[in-house]
């Protein structure tokens, strides 16, 4: 089935549009990330401490709530060769996944 000049028309309109739009925010995303970066360098470089602090913190708490979620269950809680079965079986299977992917 042939398109109509008019469809063909639209297909073209619609292809600039997104073309001028994408390239738009290529635009904007290079003036904000060279906006930004020097200010993130500058808190972090000043605030070592206190970033270091802030990720111990969030990596502890993920551990440790998926550690009590994990122990809700009865059969997880009274064995953690389970745990680390199905923990190691997840790391092979992404491990896998990754290696298929890229």
């Amino acid at each position: 089935m042939s398109k109509t000049s008019s469809e063909v028309g639209v297909t073209k309109l619609a292809g600039e549009a997104l073309e001028s739009v994408e390239q738009i925010a290529r635009v904007t995303e290079a003036h904000i990330e060279h906006s930004v970066a020097p200010i993130r360098k500058s808190v972090a470089a000043r605030f070592p401490t206190l970033f270091l602090l802030l990720i111990t913190f969030g990596f502890t708490a993920t551990v440790t709530g998926i550690e009590h979620s994990l122990m809700k269950y009865q059969i997880l809680a009274g064995n953690p060769e389970v745990i680390f079965v199905i923990g190691v079986g997840i790391l092979v299977l992404t491990g896998t996944l990754y290696k298929k992917l890229g």
